[in-house]
């Protein structure tokens, strides 16, 4: 109770109980938890005497359109790799594998767990279009060239025009009312063709969930043609690093001095399996 109080204290939401509509017979529990104010995941637990019913799909539909309405713009879950039914109603709930190896605990199973899960994300509800004329390629230049690692790397917007006018890359946009609210730039060829190149969030739209919410989508994109997706994170950007393994990235490589001597390129990959299954 303590738990759920300080949960119901801190966000919008917290852990729920789930009773059926008829008898009001107690089924289970499930609820968000929270990451931030717009990041949470879903779950649920039902007693085994309520499974195959169909409560678990009605439960998470619920849950999903609760966040919804709280404004919550990335909504997950973790999944044991085994545990298929789970999956399957995260299938019809509209939630999409998004990567794999994911660390987590489950204390209800054996020891042989390797304390890895899959996660799904639910598409974002966001709209967002492709590059378009040469003032939306300005605009995105001074963006860049106003924020962080861009700052630090000594990029200006002149020099960043070509970047984001590059005809072989992949450019899209989510716009409001003041203009472009963010970017992305998506690199879909070679080996690590679901490279993130670059993403941008302009500075008023910052901390509400925007940037996590495009890459989201950006991800459900690259992983319609790849399992990985691939970015690089400066040395210098701890924070991006933390966002990052929050999302379900790992860090496979580093690149030495890469842009600018001093600063290294962190490579992190977020994987939904191998290229090719056996």
């Amino acid at each position: 109770m303590r738990f759920s109080d300080s949960e119901w204290d801190r966000w919008s939401a917290g852990p729920l109980l789930i009773e059926s509509k008829d008898t009001g017979q107690l089924l289970g529990s499930t609820g968000l938890m929270f990451e931030s104010a717009t990041s949470a995941a879903v779950g649920y637990v039902l007693a085994k005497d309520a499974w195959g019913h169909g409560y678990a799909t009605e439960t998470l539909q619920a849950v999903t359109s609760l966040a919804a309405s709280l404004g919550v713009t990335r909504v997950f879950a973790l999944c044991h790799p085994r545990h298929r039914a789970s999956a399957r109603v995260l299938d019809k709930g509209g939630f999409l594998l998004n990567a794999s190896f994911i660390p987590a605990q489950f204390p209800n199973l054996d020891g042989t767990d390797r304390g890895e899960a899959l996660m799904y994300l639910h598409p974002p509800d966001l709209h967002v279009e492709p590059l378009g004329d040469a003032n939306d390629v300005q605009e995105c230049a001074r963006m860049m060239a106003s924020s962080e690692p861009w700052i630090t790397l000594q990029r200006t917007a002149e020099g960043l025009v070509p970047v984001i006018s590059d005809p072989v890359k992949e450019v899209h946009l989510v716009r409001d009312a003041d203009g472009i609210a963010a970017f992305i730039i998506l690199d879909l060829r070679g080996l690590t063709n679901g490279y993130v190149q670059t993403i941008c969030v302009r500075a008023d739209r910052r901390g509400g969930g925007l940037g996590a919410a495009l890459l989201g989508w950006s991800e459900i994109h690259i992983q319609q043609q790849s399992p990985n997706v691939f970015l690089c994170v400066s040395s210098f950007n701890p924070g991006a690093q933390k966002f990052y393994a929050r999302l379900g990235y790992e860090r496979v490589g580093v690149l030495r001095d890469y842009v600018i001597s001093g600063y290294d390129e962190i490579l992190m990959r977020k994987t939904r399996g191998p290229l090719r299954r056996k």
